[in-house]
């Protein structure tokens, strides 16, 4: 009754997550190929952009899972 209000959980979109985990491996494989090179700036610019639009929810659930795959 006086106790502390639960926080609502923050939304997670599975569209969003699997979009991060789709560029985070573009970014890791674009990185594999040529660092220096421009499909990397695009692709890192692409992640960054897509990270920025997500929750921390969203952000943890595609980091995990690019952790667990090995990206």
């Amino acid at each position: 009754m006086f106790g502390r209000k639960r926080s609502e959980a923050e939304p997670v979109r599975k569209d969003q997550v699997l979009r991060l985990i789709s560029l985070g491996m573009r970014e890791t494989d674009a990185a594999d190929r040529d660092i220096d090179g421009p499909e990397f700036d695009k692709a890192k610019a692409a992640f960054e952009a897509a990270l920025a639009k997500s929750t921390q929810a969203e952000k943890n659930a595609a980091i995990d899972a690019l952790r667990r795959h090995g990206y």
